[in-house]
Protein backbone atom coordinates (compact mmCIF):
# COMPACT_ATOMS: atom_id res chain seq x y z
CA UNK A 1 0.00 0.00 0.00
CA UNK A 2 1.24 3.66 -0.68
CA UNK A 3 2.02 5.78 2.32
CA UNK A 4 -1.02 8.16 3.48
CA UNK A 5 0.87 10.92 1.42
CA UNK A 6 0.83 9.00 -1.95
CA UNK A 7 -2.38 8.83 -2.62
CA UNK A 8 -3.20 11.33 -5.21
CA UNK A 9 -4.86 10.81 -8.68
CA UNK A 10 -2.23 9.15 -11.12
CA UNK A 11 -2.06 10.07 -15.09
CA UNK A 12 -0.03 8.58 -17.53
CA UNK A 13 1.75 11.30 -19.09
CA UNK A 14 3.67 11.56 -22.89
CA UNK A 15 7.34 11.22 -22.44
CA UNK A 16 8.64 13.71 -20.28
CA UNK A 17 12.38 15.20 -21.02
CA UNK A 18 12.21 16.21 -17.34
CA UNK A 19 12.42 12.99 -16.12
CA UNK A 20 15.86 12.34 -16.72
CA UNK A 21 16.87 15.59 -15.06
CA UNK A 22 15.38 14.22 -12.09
CA UNK A 23 16.99 10.78 -12.43
CA UNK A 24 19.97 12.57 -12.35
CA UNK A 25 19.13 15.03 -8.87
CA UNK A 26 17.62 11.78 -7.32
CA UNK A 27 21.04 9.66 -7.96
CA UNK A 28 23.03 12.35 -6.93
CA UNK A 29 21.29 12.34 -4.16
CA UNK A 30 21.50 8.35 -3.64
CA UNK A 31 25.34 8.50 -4.27
CA UNK A 32 25.97 11.31 -1.38
CA UNK A 33 24.52 8.96 0.90
CA UNK A 34 25.20 5.53 -0.10
CA UNK A 35 28.96 6.58 -1.18
CA UNK A 36 30.85 2.89 -2.61
CA UNK A 37 28.06 1.05 -1.43
CA UNK A 38 26.35 1.87 -4.70
CA UNK A 39 28.07 0.05 -7.35
CA UNK A 40 25.86 2.04 -9.91
CA UNK A 41 22.76 3.95 -10.07
CA UNK A 42 20.00 2.84 -13.06
CA UNK A 43 17.47 4.37 -14.39
CA UNK A 44 14.63 1.91 -15.00
CA UNK A 45 11.09 1.66 -15.56
CA UNK A 46 8.88 3.44 -17.88
CA UNK A 47 10.08 7.09 -17.18
CA UNK A 48 13.81 5.65 -19.10
CA UNK A 49 12.19 5.12 -22.17
CA UNK A 50 12.36 7.76 -24.79
CA UNK A 51 8.61 7.28 -26.97
CA UNK A 52 7.08 5.29 -23.46
CA UNK A 53 3.58 6.50 -21.95
CA UNK A 54 3.87 6.54 -18.02
CA UNK A 55 2.91 7.45 -14.87
CA UNK A 56 4.79 10.27 -13.48
CA UNK A 57 7.39 8.47 -11.20
CA UNK A 58 10.98 8.06 -11.82
CA UNK A 59 12.15 4.39 -11.11
CA UNK A 60 15.51 4.08 -9.79
CA UNK A 61 18.00 0.77 -9.43
CA UNK A 62 20.76 0.91 -6.79
CA UNK A 63 23.04 -1.77 -7.51
CA UNK A 64 24.68 -3.01 -4.35
CA UNK A 65 26.93 -5.95 -3.13
CA UNK A 66 24.62 -7.27 -0.56
CA UNK A 67 21.01 -6.19 0.82
CA UNK A 68 21.68 -4.90 4.57
CA UNK A 69 18.38 -4.10 5.40
CA UNK A 70 19.08 -2.26 8.70
CA UNK A 71 22.00 -0.77 7.53
CA UNK A 72 20.79 0.58 3.71
CA UNK A 73 17.17 1.40 5.34
CA UNK A 74 19.17 3.73 8.13
CA UNK A 75 20.90 5.48 5.34
CA UNK A 76 18.26 6.37 3.32
CA UNK A 77 15.92 7.15 6.39
CA UNK A 78 18.81 10.13 7.12
CA UNK A 79 17.38 11.72 3.81
CA UNK A 80 13.74 11.03 4.22
CA UNK A 81 13.50 8.00 1.97
CA UNK A 82 10.78 5.53 3.53
CA UNK A 83 11.49 1.34 2.89
CA UNK A 84 8.45 0.18 1.47
CA UNK A 85 6.90 -3.03 4.25
CA UNK A 86 4.93 -4.99 2.00
CA UNK A 87 6.39 -8.50 1.29
CA UNK A 88 6.18 -8.20 -2.38
CA UNK A 89 8.56 -5.04 -1.64
CA UNK A 90 10.95 -7.38 0.05
CA UNK A 91 11.77 -9.98 -2.54
CA UNK A 92 10.67 -10.81 -6.11
CA UNK A 93 11.66 -14.25 -8.05
CA UNK A 94 12.87 -13.40 -11.35
CA UNK A 95 14.32 -16.77 -13.31
CA UNK A 96 12.90 -18.99 -11.39
CA UNK A 97 15.19 -17.27 -8.55
CA UNK A 98 13.96 -15.62 -5.21
CA UNK A 99 15.80 -12.04 -4.78
CA UNK A 100 16.02 -10.09 -2.01
CA UNK A 101 15.41 -6.47 -2.37
CA UNK A 102 14.33 -3.30 -0.69
CA UNK A 103 11.88 -0.69 -1.73
CA UNK A 104 11.67 2.91 -0.86
CA UNK A 105 9.32 5.81 -1.18
CA UNK A 106 10.46 9.71 -1.41
CA UNK A 107 10.66 11.63 1.13
CA UNK A 108 7.32 13.37 1.90
CA UNK A 109 6.22 15.85 -0.33
CA UNK A 110 9.61 15.25 -2.64
CA UNK A 111 9.17 14.04 -6.48
CA UNK A 112 7.23 10.39 -6.81
CA UNK A 113 9.79 7.95 -7.04
CA UNK A 114 10.55 4.62 -5.78
CA UNK A 115 14.24 3.78 -4.98
CA UNK A 116 14.97 0.04 -5.50
CA UNK A 117 17.83 -1.68 -4.07
CA UNK A 118 19.20 -5.11 -6.06
CA UNK A 119 21.81 -6.94 -5.44
CA UNK A 120 24.44 -6.80 -8.55
CA UNK A 121 24.34 -9.58 -10.39
CA UNK A 122 20.98 -11.51 -9.79
CA UNK A 123 18.43 -11.57 -12.19
CA UNK A 124 15.98 -9.34 -10.64
CA UNK A 125 18.33 -6.63 -11.30
CA UNK A 126 19.02 -8.25 -14.82
CA UNK A 127 16.18 -7.90 -15.92
CA UNK A 128 15.28 -4.54 -14.96
CA UNK A 129 17.93 -3.38 -17.55
CA UNK A 130 17.56 -5.84 -19.87
CA UNK A 131 13.25 -4.91 -20.09
CA UNK A 132 14.61 -1.44 -20.26
CA UNK A 133 17.00 -1.47 -23.29
CA UNK A 134 14.49 -4.02 -24.84
CA UNK A 135 12.33 -0.86 -24.76
CA UNK A 136 14.32 0.98 -26.01
CA UNK A 137 15.53 -0.99 -28.94
CA UNK A 138 11.86 -1.95 -30.45
CA UNK A 139 9.04 0.29 -31.20
CA UNK A 140 6.43 -2.63 -31.64
CA UNK A 141 7.13 -3.43 -28.25
CA UNK A 142 7.62 -0.43 -27.14
CA UNK A 143 3.90 0.98 -28.52
CA UNK A 144 2.57 -2.06 -26.89
CA UNK A 145 3.87 -1.73 -23.75
CA UNK A 146 2.53 1.91 -23.60
CA UNK A 147 -0.88 0.63 -24.63
CA UNK A 148 -0.59 -0.97 -21.62
CA UNK A 149 0.64 1.71 -19.44
CA UNK A 150 -3.02 3.22 -20.10
CA UNK A 151 -4.68 1.23 -18.03
CA UNK A 152 -2.56 2.24 -14.96
CA UNK A 153 -4.82 5.02 -13.48
CA UNK A 154 -7.81 2.55 -13.04
CA UNK A 155 -5.54 0.07 -11.28
CA UNK A 156 -4.06 2.62 -9.06
CA UNK A 157 -7.60 3.85 -8.34
CA UNK A 158 -8.36 0.10 -7.12
CA UNK A 159 -5.32 -0.42 -5.35
CA UNK A 160 -5.49 2.88 -2.90
CA UNK A 161 -9.35 2.06 -2.27
CA UNK A 162 -9.18 -1.47 -2.02
CA UNK A 163 -5.86 -2.58 -1.34
CA UNK A 164 -5.30 -5.03 -4.42
CA UNK A 165 -4.74 -4.03 -7.69
CA UNK A 166 -7.98 -5.86 -9.79
CA UNK A 167 -11.72 -5.87 -8.24
CA UNK A 168 -12.35 -8.95 -6.26
CA UNK A 169 -14.43 -11.48 -9.27
CA UNK A 170 -17.96 -11.39 -8.41
CA UNK A 171 -18.79 -14.51 -5.91
CA UNK A 172 -20.97 -16.96 -7.73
Amino acid sequence: MPFADEVAPVAVLEYQPQWPVDFERLAGELYNVLGSEAHAIDRIGSTSVPGLTAKDCVDIQVRVAAIQEARQVGLLAAIGFRCRPEPWNRAEVSGGQECRKLVFAPPVGARRCNVHLRREGDPNCRYALLFRDYLRADEAARRQWGRSNDGWPTVCRTFWTTGRSRPRPPRS
